[in-house]
């Protein structure tokens, strides 16, 4: 061996003892995704339309952490959504956004209020009180508030009435990026909501409709579930519905339940096709019978095609 490869292969081992005897740079620690908000929860209201959800979180815990710059809201339309959990909304930390006064269903300071295209979101809200003991919104769940100022709100206009949706609250890093998007919380399935937004019951029996009519198959509610139903909708609360043969056969009777859809009260009443023994039933025309509490009634017809 040369001396000048001699020499190069000793310094080659001196710098490599040299390296490993020193301390090395401690490796830098990437800071954790930020943490989900929790006590999410959903909402349909009458006076805002059946198809207008308020979807609600409390932004106190995961707002104190360092990382977090903002949310996404996530919504699935059982039956419609493409792919689980779309993105239907985003705030950014960054903006200057006000309440939401809700008894007046309109924001508290309209200086600092902005519409954001991906999204309708409030810091907050006021005015929950509509009157002694009766609130807007059961927000805080079970102890509502009149005010709070931790509570973050999401309104989303574009739902559909009669459909079973589910909502998720996410936090978002705008900083660090993860395959060109921000990073983001992991959706946590304890704070999966659902809510299906429905007219809420009717004082008269004017109105009271089957949908859809006819039935053919399936409805686009139905999901993939393999479950079937169509809706008695705007009754009046706690109606008693009847269905019958064209000979005049009691198939089922059912009675309404205004608490039946999650987050609000319903006018509606779903019925699965099948008779009192669980069956499904045929291919038909069938006659229905709606009787109010006071003993009021109305009769109408629909088809099924299986």
């Amino acid at each position: 061996m040369s001396f000048l490869a001699k020499s190069y292969a000793v310094m080659s081992m001196l710098v490599a003892a040299t390296a490993a005897a020193l301390p090395g740079p401690a490796l830098a620690q990437l800071p954790s995704p930020p943490r989900s908000p929790n006590t999410v929860r959903a909402y349909f209201t009458p006076g805002t339309g059946q198809k207008t959800v308020f979807v609600l979180w409390s932004g106190a815990r995961c707002e104190s952490d360092s990382v977090w710059m903002g949310y996404r809201v996530r919504r699935t339309l059982l039956g419609i959504s493409p792919t689980p959990f779309e993105v239907v909304g985003q705030h950014k930390a960054k903006d200057t956004i006000t309440s939401a006064c809700l008894s007046a269903s309109r924001p508290c300071n309209l200086g600092q209020f902005i519409f954001y295209g991906t999204g309708i979101f409030f810091k907050g809200f006021n005015n929950n009180q509509i009157s002694p003991g009766k609130f807007f919104l059961d927000y805080p769940p079970g102890q509502p508030a009149d005010s709070c100022d931790s509570c973050r709100l999401f309104i989303d206009p574009a739902n559909l009435g009669g459909f079973t949706s589910q909502y998720t609250v996410t936090s978002i890093d705008t900083v660090r990026l993860i395959n060109s998007d921000f990073t983001e919380s992991a959706i946590d399935p304890a704070e999966i909501v659902t809510v299906i937004p429905s007219a809420p019951p009717a004082s008269n029996l004017e109105q009271v409709a089957v949908v859809p009519n006819p039935f053919k198959g399936s409805a686009e509610w139905d999901g993939s579930s393999g479950g079937h139903h169509v809706n008695f909708i705007r009754l009046v609360a706690g109606s008693t519905v009847r269905i019958f043969t064209t000979s005049g056969y009691l198939v089922r009777e059912l009675k309404q339940n205004t608490a039946a859809n999650p987050g609000g009260i319903t006018g509606d009443l779903a019925w699965d096709l099948r008779n009192a023994d669980g069956r499904d039933i045929v291919s038909g025309i069938y006659i229905y019978q709606v009787e109010t509490p006071a003993g009021l009634t109305k009769t109408g017809h629909f088809v099924v095609i299986r």
